[in-house]
């Protein structure tokens, strides 16, 4: 038992999650979650339902109250009981302690071991005088120790039946099915079937431990059928990655000999255009030649007749005759002589295309193991590749837009599976400096690089104290250019200043609204305001702290989200990643739709991320479990086109995680499970 962060912790665990204020008289409801007594009168007297019934404020489940319908007939908590008193006594100096005799309140108390009460100074005396009490460990509690304590929380267990308050429970009826004290088994319990308690936990405890070991070997050969069928998962992508680089080729080499045919019927073209040309040019200078020599003519001709004389005009007769009989002998161009250009489309290629596609791609159903009762509509089927169909968004008001092509690069990687460099990178954020900061949740660290993946400085180390880790993931960078980090595990957000010295943190353990659970997503919205995603153990939710760490508000929580990553804001919306699916709310954290759903088809997501904005308003979308990253129209949810494959090389992705832009407009990803960090261009 760690009784250091039992201590720590101890507010929280003894906290009513209805009032908010440490239990009174705790009773434990069937779901095991305690409450206060006055709280569960309270909700029992403003049920909705007829008879005696109760919801359970923390799960929402619906239990019949026990007995006469009263809520004191739930079981007291024993443990939130050991646990008060331990948080009385850690507080004994600066608040009173009730004396369990006397209903004195005084600091100057005694613990009895035996009893499991307090007694004052006065009382304690009485006490000790009792020969009973002879054998009962008494300590005071300003001498309480860590082992004391322990001894404490071991404490027996007393009946809850009225007037058997001081009897051990020693005894179990196996009828009843119920730990009964002395005085039960002669009063209540006569002639039922009986054993020892103790022997009755010891078979119980048996019991569990076999079923413990049963279901532990259950669960190991459930983990073998999933590697199974992670294999199989494995396998279909490979076969797909194969399929998709064979329609390429297909594609481009339909696309290479299409193209050639194309260039053979444009060189014919051209060749006849030349040739036409080269005749008609020919046929127009001799017309051009033609008209020169008649308008030569004519002027002389002109000339000759307003000052010749008349026997020059006659002997011209002659001369001017050939002309025009040589004027009435040229051929003018004949029109049938002209090439003519036509091109007639090979109708039987296009309606074979349309008909029979580039090729098609056969799906058939793999076997599915014998001892999983699995039902799948899967039929073999065939579908044409020809072309691409436009993605639906299921519940989303805006209209279709057009996809653009788009093209992404990986330019730079850097850094490696070592203390020195990388280790499981997680999260990763850039600031207006252009530094790239990596939470390492291999060597619970944020390390510091440069643009060009130059190494600059690393903080933190494994803990909990401040300016230490415990599994580091969400990381932002403020305006003051501050580090942000969600300490997941401890579960807090630390703020460091840009050379990592610790400044402040906000949230600790707990289920009230300042506090968090698992907080693993970090961003900052318009308002400079830290967005926290909270993964709860019983309910997630989107929490919203000023950014000095104070809480504003918290959305997501009425069945909206299932088991949220990260949250962002853009624009008028708040954009999160789910398990399967991203989901839209307004501004006031009204729930407006949903896109994408679980799937490795395109615009299909598994396990999204960390989402980022790129300088051109798309969504960069981390599809984790499907090795790539998606990219999205906003805000209509619209699918663009998606980068990256599960591998190892340059541009391939084992788990990305996050994403972030530099000021160029290159887009920083962490690799997670190859420990690096890429850097791509978009073309």
């Amino acid at each position: 038992m760690d009784i250091k962060n039992l201590l720590d912790n101890l507010h929280d665990q003894v906290s009513c999650s209805a009032c908010l204020s440490t239990l009174t008289d705790p009773r434990q409801l069937p779901c095991l979650h305690s409450f206060c007594l006055h709280c569960l009168n309270e909700l029992a007297s403003i049920s909705d339902f007829n008879g005696p019934f109760l919801t359970c404020p923390e799960c929402r489940k619906r239990f019949r109250i026990p007995g006469s319908g009263n809520p004191s007939e739930f079981p007291s908590n024993f443990r939130i009981n050991s646990l008060l008193d331990v948080l009385a006594i850690k507080e004994y100096s600066t608040a009173r302690v009730k004396c369990g005799n006397c209903d004195k309140l005084s600091a100057q108390t005694s613990y009895c071991f035996q009893c499991g009460s307090f007694w004052c100074d006065e009382c304690i005396s009485a006490h000790n005088i009792i020969r009973a009490n002879k054998e009962h460990r008494t300590l005071a509690i300003n001498d309480f120790q860590d082992q004391d304590i322990e001894d404490l929380l071991r404490r027996p267990a007393f009946c809850q039946k009225r007037h058997h308050e001081k009897e051990l429970l020693r005894f179990y009826c196996k009828d009843c099915k119920v730990a009964v004290c002395n005085t039960c088994v002669v009063t209540l319990h006569d002639g039922h079937n009986k054993m020892l308690l103790q022997e009755a936990t010891d078979a119980r405890r048996s019991q569990i431990n076999s079923t413990i070991a049963s279901l532990k070997q259950k669960v190991l050969e459930e983990r073998k059928e999933v590697e199974k069928y992670n294999q199989k998962i494995i396998e279909i992508q490979m076969q797909v990655a194969d399929v998709e680089s064979q329609v390429e080729k297909n594609v481009d080499q339909i696309i290479g000999i299409v193209n050639a045919k194309k260039q053979k019927i444009l060189d014919a073209v051209d060749s006849q255009a030349r040739k036409s040309l080269e005749f008609l040019t020919l046929k127009k200078e001799k017309v051009q030649n033609k008209v020169t020599l008649v308008e030569l003519a004519t002027d002389q001709t002109e000339s000759l007749m307003k000052r010749g004389s008349s026997a020059e005009i006659l002997g011209f007769n002659e001369t001017f005759d050939t002309i025009l009989q040589r004027q009435s002998t040229e051929g003018s161009v004949d029109s049938e002589c002209i090439s003519r250009f036509k091109f007639t489309e090979s109708k039987k290629l296009i309606s074979l295309l349309n008909s029979e596609g580039i090729g098609s791609v056969k799906t058939v159903l793999f076997e599915v193991y014998k001892d999983q009762q699995l039902e799948t509509n899967c039929n073999e089927s065939s579908k044409a590749s020809g072309g691409m169909e436009r993605a639906n968004v299921r519940g989303s008001p805006f209209e279709p837009v057009q996809k653009r092509t788009r093209r992404f690069k990986s330019v730079l990687s850097f850094g490696q599976p070592s203390v020195e460099i990388l280790d499981r990178p997680w999260g990763v954020a850039v600031n207006s400096r252009d530094e790239i900061a990596v939470s390492e949740y291999g060597n619970c660290r944020i390390s510091l690089f440069s643009s060009d993946g130059t190494y600059l400085r690393s903080f933190g180390k494994p803990g909990q104290n401040n300016g230490e880790f415990s599994f580091p993931c969400g990381i932002i960078f403020d305006k003051n250019h501050n580090i942000l980090v969600a300490d997941c595990h401890n579960p807090r957000v630390q703020v460091f200043d840009r050379n990592g010295n610790f400044l402040r943190k906000f949230g600790e353990q707990g289920c009230l609204d300042h506090q968090l659970n698992k907080p693993v997503g970090l961003s900052i919205d318009d308002n400079d305001d830290i967005i926290v995603t909270d993964q709860g153990y019983l309910k997630s939710a989107i929490k919203i702290f000023s950014s000095n760490g104070k809480y504003l508000r918290k959305f997501g929580e009425a069945g909206s989200l299932t088991q949220p990553y990260h949250c962002i804001q853009n624009g008028q919306y708040f954009i999160v990643s789910d398990t399967c699916s991203i989901k839209m709310f307004n501004l006031d954290g009204k729930f407006i739709y949903t896109f994408g759903k679980k799937g490795v088809n395109d615009g299909e997501l598994n396990k999204p991320r960390y989402l980022s904005v790129s300088k051109d308003g798309l969504l960069m979308v981390c599809d984790s479990y499907n090795h790539r990253v998606q990219v999205f129209e906003l805000p209509s949810g619209k699918f663009v086109t998606k980068f990256g494959c599960k591998g190892s090389e340059r541009g391939e992705f084992r788990n990305p995680n996050a994403t972030a832009n530099l000021s160029d407009g290159r887009i920083v990803l962490c690799d997670q499970l190859n420990d690096r960090i890429q850097i791509f261009d978009q073309m």
